[in-house]
């Protein structure tokens, strides 16, 4: 081979290796365009997924909501059948009771009301209303209460829960309308929810009773437990969850007696401990009294049993 020749075939060895690494190059490219183009593709699919399954389970929720309406509307018609007679503690001795003065200042009202429901805070009814009533006795006025030793007002309330904190608040919540608010207790919730010992739901209750303005509904330990056994809500935790559920299915036109039919409900029939699921007329509709009546059923079948191999 001459030199020419020899200078020949390395340019076409050259030539074929540059040719493969413009390949290789091109191949590499293209695959990361097409691992690019796929991810895009992918990412778009996952959202327009996405996009689906949010949808699917907003109208899920709106499903459901509709017919935990529907569903809560029915069982109340036949709680406010069993509570015709309004024969439970909260019809007669509830916090909406315990003050009977007529022609006092309103402003003495408001207070005595808001002490009463102070009081009520996981107190029994009848104890509340007895030492709603030991108060007045006394002259519940914030003036009154401003002056009082605490060790007297300790004395006076002892019968109620919490009542050394109880005391505390009310001296507190007297001092307050007194320098604050001229002896003139607010008439908005928003103001009245600040006071010391007054809730959410005893700024509900107060702004019904004395002023008449329907405001939320006051959901209690009674009221968030039969929420609850009859799937009204879903499977809340606490009274403030319940009030938020309760309060989208329920309509306003159902809000200004709630509180003591559902209250009274829980106080007769739908009990804590022990509840008389037998003679409720919601014991078809209500998964928990379906399981209390066959756990008593099954109870019963054990003892017969037991009583015949005797």
């Amino acid at each position: 081979m001459n030199k020419n020749e020899i200078k020949y075939e390395k340019n076409k060895k050259n030539m074929k290796l540059e040719l493969i690494k413009n390949y290789i190059e091109e191949t590499k490219q293209q695959s990361k365009k097409s691992k690019s183009k796929s991810k895009k593709e992918m990412s778009k699919n996952k959202n327009k997924s996405n996009s689906k399954d949010s949808k699917k389970d907003e109208n899920e929720k709106i499903k459901d909501k509709e017919t935990r309406k529907k569903k809560f509307e029915e069982d109340y018609k036949l709680i406010l059948e069993m509570r015709k007679k309004k024969t439970a503690p909260v019809d007669t001795l509830g916090s909406s009771n315990c003050i009977k003065q007529k022609n006092i200042d309103f402003k003495i009202y408001k207070f005595q009301n808001l002490v009463s429901l102070l009081l009520s805070s996981q107190t029994k009814d009848d104890i509340t209303y007895s030492t709603t009533q030991k108060l007045v006795e006394y002259g519940l006025t914030i003036d009154n209460m401003i002056k009082i030793p605490i060790e007297k007002l300790t004395e006076i309330i002892f019968k109620v829960s919490f009542h050394n904190n109880k005391a505390k608040s009310i001296k507190k919540l007297a001092e307050i309308l007194r320098k604050k608010y001229n002896d003139n207790a607010p008439e908005n919730l928003k103001e009245i929810i600040k006071l010391p010992g007054i809730g959410k739901k005893m700024g509900i209750l107060y702004m019904k009773e004395c002023l008449n303005k329907i405001e939320g509904i006051a959901v209690d330990t009674h009221i968030h437990k039969i929420s609850n056994r009859l799937n009204w809500v879903n499977d809340t935790k606490n009274p403030e969850k319940t009030e938020v559920e309760l309060e989208e299915i329920c309509d306003r036109k159902y809000w200004n007696n709630i509180n003591t039919i559902l209250v009274g409900f829980g106080q007769e029939i739908c009990k804590s401990v022990s509840p008389l699921c037998d003679s409720c007329l919601l014991n078809k509709r209500c998964e928990f009294g379906k399981n209390v009546i066959m756990n008593k059923k099954s109870k019963e079948k054990e003892k017969n049993m037991k009583k015949r191999k005797e």
